[in-house]
């Protein structure tokens, strides 16, 4: 397992790039999924309006204005992150603790747990005010730049595709904070520890990354934005929802090579023979150098700082649900030029994507509640649900509009 880039590069072509131990081997594919996402659904968008099923908006903005205190704040904000930050990772040195129990052992750099800095309160203020204040007045002198005595209003066209730049913001956000907020929620104790014990930092309440949480959050956040923007909900929701099925794909990949605990249960049974074409790992495996650190210890592990390996093989449930997505993402963009009746393409995506995770949860390592289901078990049978009574609502819908124009 590559836990990051740096060990990727060293494992793979031993290149030794310290700097590369910043991006985390899942976060690195979790960012080619939202790019991905964003060109497929750009490509459907152009698509959907060159058949004039989406129009394009136009907005009103106002040129001349002078710089808003708002915006240079958020980008003092900005700036003040940046510095406090990304100096430390430049320089080990003038850093100060606001909150929270991060601390470095010696020996160790900030590269070592780079995710932990981030959600810590450590960083250095002093840079952090100096860039903040770079960044204050750059965003002044532009906006002066544009200045006039008598601001104008001015309409823009905006393309459907071009909305994606937005949606895709939305998704990151909203996929981040929601694969969060239900991964904590998954062991609500951590919640009552942190309130009963807030020394702990804000970092204690992290329990990894729930796909499902980051969907819904994301859709949900989308949603009100097409809504806030007049936008046609069904036909962006067409567009753009089949690609989470290819981006989650994607994300798998990232799940597989960093070994982040996404995997399933013991597998101690023999490889069947009508699978001998295929490689041991794919059917069972027992992620050497994962991320966790969870297992038994490597003896001459390449990487001394992920050095475990689970101590029996396990069902690489990454690798299943990555054909399993890609397959099932193929065999609804194939229908996309057939299906012409509104939310077709969105409720067929919300039933596979239901019934697929469904179908794996029942050999991946999860956390059951008192109902005997795991949190993803329970959200994919609503999902089914809905999926199966959307494609029948949404039929019938066309079909009765049909009758009525012959």
């Amino acid at each position: 397992m590559y836990p990051t880039l740096y060990h990727f590069f060293y494992g793979i072509f031993g290149l030794e790039i310290p700097f590369l131990k910043i991006i985390p081997m899942l976060g690195f594919w979790i960012g080619v999924a939202f790019l991905a996402a964003n060109w497929f659904s750009a490509r459907e968008l152009k698509r959907r309006e060159g058949l004039g099923l989406i129009k394009s908006t136009f907005k009103t903005i106002t040129v001349g204005k002078p710089a808003n205190p708002i915006e240079l704040f958020f980008n003092g904000l900005y700036g003040f992150f940046i510095g406090f930050k990304l100096f430390p990772i430049l320089s080990q040195s003038g850093m100060v603790k606001l909150f929270g129990d991060f601390e470095l052992k010696p020996g160790e750099s900030i590269t070592d747990d780079f995710v932990g800095f981030l959600l810590s309160g450590t960083g250095n203020v002093v840079a952090g005010l100096v860039v903040a204040a770079i960044m204050v007045y750059w965003k002044y002198r532009e906006v002066n730049k544009e200045k006039l005595e008598n601001p104008i209003e001015k309409e823009i066209e905006i393309r459907p595709h071009e909305q994606m730049g937005n949606v895709t913001l939305i998704g990151i956000l909203g996929g981040i904070g929601g694969a969060v907020l239900f991964a904590t929620l998954e062991k609500p104790w951590l919640i009552t520890e942190y309130i009963s014990n807030p020394s702990l930092g804000i970092g204690h309440l992290y329990n990894g990354l729930t796909v499902y949480g980051g969907v819904i959050l994301s859709v949900i956040g989308c949603v009100y934005y097409f809504w806030k923007q007049k936008l046609p909900i069904t036909q962006y929701l067409d567009a753009i929802g089949p690609t989470v099925l290819f981006a989650y794909g994607v994300g798998r990949i990232g799940c597989q090579l960093a070994g982040d605990g996404d995997w399933g249960i013991d597998n101690l049974a023999p490889q069947p023979d009508f699978l001998a074409f295929l490689p041991d790992w794919i059917w069972a495996y027992d992620y050497p150098n994962n991320i966790n650190n969870e297992g038994i210890i490597m003896e001459n592990s390449l990487f001394p700082d992920y050095n475990h390996k689970l101590e029996n093989p396990v069902y690489p449930t990454p690798i299943y649900e990555m054909i399993m997505c890609f397959g099932l993402f193929a065999f609804i963009w194939s229908l996309r030029k057939k299906l012409t009746a509104p939310m077709m393409m969105f409720s067929i995506y919300v039933l596979v994507t239901g019934i697929e995770r469904l179908l794996i949860e029942r050999i991946r390592i999860n956390t059951e509640y008192g109902s005997g289901l795991s949190q993803a078990e329970e959200i994919s049978i609503g999902l089914i649900i809905l999926g199966a009574f959307g494609l029948f609502y949404f039929w019938k819908k066309h079909r009765n509009k049909e009758v009525i124009k012959e």
